[in-house]
């Protein structure tokens, strides 16, 4: 079977559909059996119609229905960069091949789910983890907001946003949007991580986080973003639950990179990616790891999936048990990490990660915090399988 990604052609050579959660991960939760490329391909030619359907449930109406996947989650040019004269659509062509990548991954890890365990080189591992961040950040909630200078959440950034903006020759919070979504696929992972590496460097965790806290990050910083970028990567270790038998996780319009529970009162200590109705992945924070929990104070974290202990992958070096540069790097330097990393010796690394099964409770208690978190009109949700979320909705 074949998952890749995919622009929506609609209206004309410059028009398209273009999908926030893309199609490879809605074709899980098709109705009817799934199709490769070749035969979707071949009934489009037959019949002119794309033979794709999920189940959508539209909350504006209180609807549910089969929608064409090539319809849903979704929005006509939402990637399309206007200042870009030669090809509009570019930034969604790129989307397409991170997508298709990130497709082959995980169609290895829904092999893998009998085996209990899955293994990931660690270049397989960074590009999974760029694909993460970038689904929560081109959802269309965030294109707007994501840098509007006057937006509440964005006061400690109003300086910098306005005055990159005006360096850039930028006139709107969508189009800046656009312009770091550009950097975030041109820019590999461990470029990132080295270019937020820099900023760490000349001033300090704490000096970035005050930054942000007292308003004043200076106009200079162009790669500021890598900064949130690493934040993301390196404070949350990534893990795999499935749901239990019988039971299915759902899809909503923000099930990728929903926040869930609080750590010390803010809230951060997870970050769920449903992939499909077997498997999500989970960014679950570093200071919840097994190893520290003696050291955290009861009440620190607030969670309604506290019961779920997934365990941190297990990391084998190419260089024996701890590897020979493993034992040389300075862990205090976030540049001399980076670059290990993203070394040769780094890119032989592998990691081991155990599946967490899921209890039919739990299950349900994952979707609950799904359920939850559709609060709007503009919101929707899918699912596979009827049964599996009328047990859902009548236990909700």
């Amino acid at each position: 079977m074949e998952f890749t990604g995919e622009a929506q052609r609609t209206d004309g050579s410059r028009s398209q559909y273009q999908h926030f959660i893309p199609r490879f991960i809605l074709r899980r939760f098709q109705v009817g059996p799934m199709k490769s490329k070749e035969e979707r391909t071949r009934e489009f030619r037959r019949t002119g119609v794309e033979p794709e359907y999920v189940h959508y449930y539209d909350i504006a109406t209180g609807s549910l229905d089969i929608r064409p996947i090539g319809k849903v989650y979704g929005a006509t040019n939402f990637y399309q960069d206007v200042r870009n004269n030669d090809d509009i659509n570019e930034l969604e062509h790129k989307l397409s091949l991170l997508e298709g990548q990130a497709a082959s991954i995980i169609t290895d890890l829904h092999k893998a789910l009998p085996q209990g365990t899955f293994t990931l080189k660690r270049r397989s591992l960074e590009l999974l983890r760029k694909f993460m961040f970038i689904m929560h950040y081109r959802n269309i909630s965030c294109s707007s907001v994501y840098f509007q200078a006057d937006h509440p959440d964005n006061a400690g950034a109003r300086q910098w946003i306005e005055s990159f903006m005006k360096a850039k020759d930028i006139q709107s919070a969508p189009e800046i949007w656009l312009h770091f979504l550009r950097y975030y696929l041109d820019t590999s992972h461990s470029d990132i991580m080295q270019n937020a590496a820099e900023l760490i460097e000349k001033y300090g965790e704490e000096g970035l986080q005050k930054m942000m806290a007292e308003s004043h990050i200076p106009p200079d910083l162009e790669h500021f973003p890598a900064y949130t970028y690493h934040v993301h990567a390196n404070s949350y270790f990534f893990s795999i639950w499935e749901a239990a038998e019988g039971k299915e996780f759902i899809i909503t319009h923000n099930a990728f990179g929903l926040w869930e529970g609080l750590k010390g009162g803010c809230p951060n200590l997870h970050r769920i990616f449903v992939v499909s109705p077997r498997v999500a992945i989970i960014l679950r924070h570093v200071d919840s790891r097994p190893e520290l929990k003696e050291s955290i104070k009861p009440g620190t974290f607030v969670s309604c999936l506290l019961d779920v202990n997934p365990a941190p992958p297990t990391p084998i070096y190419s260089h024996g048990e701890h590897g020979k540069y493993i034992n040389h790097i300075n862990f205090q330097s976030a540049m001399e990490v980076a670059r290990y990393r993203s070394s040769r010796e780094g890119e032989n690394d592998s990691f081991v990660f155990k599946i967490t099964k899921l209890s039919q409770p739990q299950t349900l208690q994952f979707n609950f915090v799904l359920l939850i978190n559709v609060t709007t009109k503009l919101c929707a949700l899918t699912f596979l399988s009827r049964e599996s979320m009328l047990s859902t909705a009548r236990a909700f």
